[in-house]
């Protein structure tokens, strides 16, 4: 096993950067290394000379990473996320915070759906699979077909496991039916960090008339009717997503909903109607930090757009996925908005994702999901 020494101090990120080591010998992508500062043992990590995050630690000790190593961070996972749930579905791995870099496992019912995007944890593939195999799940499928795997000199690879695919995966959240595209869906399928916030809209909507503006498969939307809007209409560019949120109401028996396969810009300006409980819910405006000013011009846009269409008295509920946008940021950037709609907003809430995507107190980039809840109150 390779040593490996950093030419500065540490200070505590699971990631360490190709700039931060003394390149003094040849390490194959993937080999495990003991990482020290001066004489001081810092753990070990994945290598990857080929990536910039040149080492992933996954333990500060002298840990070997074998197959009773493996289940017990699984199991450890597990147990934190049963204390707290009662839920079915979840996610089970959320990466560094769990102590496993690069491995996201998120769990549908008896099945679970696997990314990597680390080249040793892609090394690790089949103990991780004998490690969930242990909970006898209907199948494992794997959906790396991520951009990340690219940064790691990974190939694209998507396909079933272990056992016979069910697709598509029927779970519940909150006892509300939802049916999940593993094979073709977003990221693995569904997006488990929004369940708190989905359960503040739900608590907010009696009565009211909504919009869930990049409403995906509809969750958003069975949530304010559950909660009691009185109509939701949901938007999205995506025709086989609205497909899926149309069976999904028609499954969960919700029916009055409108759902409207549009670019959400262009929705809001050709839209004239207004709303007292709007959803702003996009995906991440950006992956780095070179596109920062653009994404915070979108990100002010979209919201001055929905801010024109909120009724006095409404709820804005809007989010942004981005690590790269600090809580400081999205506050400035609707306070900017607010100015320009003309409108007084008032903050009710703030969110961030679920317990079971947990945050990784020296890995700012695990804080990626901010939500705020704003009331217009001219």
């Amino acid at each position: 096993m390779h040593n490996v020494y950093l030419k500065k101090r540490h200070r505590g990120h699971p990631w360490i950067f190709s700039n931060e080591i003394r390149r003094e010998e040849e390490i194959h992508p993937g080999e495990i290394v003991k990482i020290y500062q001066g004489r001081t043992f810092l753990g070990r990590g994945f290598y990857n000379p080929h990536s910039l995050i040149a080492i992933r630690r996954f333990s500060i000790t002298d840990q070997e990473f074998d197959q009773q190593f493996l289940d017990g961070l699984i199991d450890k996972a597990l147990a934190y996320r049963r204390t707290w749930s009662k839920e079915n579905s979840f996610r089970l791995v959320h990466s560094e915070s769990d102590g496993l870099p690069g491995l996201i496992i998120d769990k549908y019912e008896d099945n679970f759906v696997i990314q990597i995007n680390c080249y040793g944890m892609d090394q690790k593939r089949d103990m991780i699979i004998r490690s969930l195999a242990r909970m006898e799940p209907g199948f494992i499928y794997e959906r790396n077909d991520t951009q990340l795997r690219k940064l790691e000199g990974l190939e694209p690879r998507q396909g079933l496991l272990y056992g016979e695919l069910s697709n598509p995966v029927l779970i519940k959240q909150d006892d509300i039916p939802l049916f999940v595209d593993v094979e073709k869906g977003q990221k693995t399928g569904f997006f488990f960090d929004l369940a708190d916030i989905r359960k503040y809209v739900k608590g907010i909507s009696e009565g009211r008339k909504a919009l869930d503006l990049f409403c995906y498969s509809g969750s958003f939307t069975l949530y304010a009717a559950r909660g009691g809007a009185r109509s939701v209409t949901g938007v999205d560019s995506s025709q086989s997503a609205i497909a899926q949120a149309i069976k999904n109401c028609a499954y969960a028996g919700i029916t009055g909903m409108k759902f409207v396969c549009a670019d959400a810009f262009n929705f809001l300006s050709h839209d004239d109607n207004f709303y007292d409980l709007i959803i702003v819910d996009p995906p991440s405006f950006t992956k780095s930090r070179k596109s920062i000013k653009m994404a915070l011009r979108g990100y002010q846009n979209i919201n001055l757009q929905a801010m024109n269409h909120l009724e006095n008295g409404g709820f804005l509920v809007t989010t942004t996925c981005s690590y790269h946008i600090t809580d400081n940021d999205f506050q400035e950037l609707l306070r900017k908005a607010a100015l320009e709609a003309g409108i007084r907003l008032n903050l009710r809430n703030r969110a961030t994702q679920s317990l079971d995507h947990p945050i990784l107190l020296n890995m700012p980039e695990s804080h990626y999901l901010k939500c705020f809840v704003l009331q217009r109150t001219d």
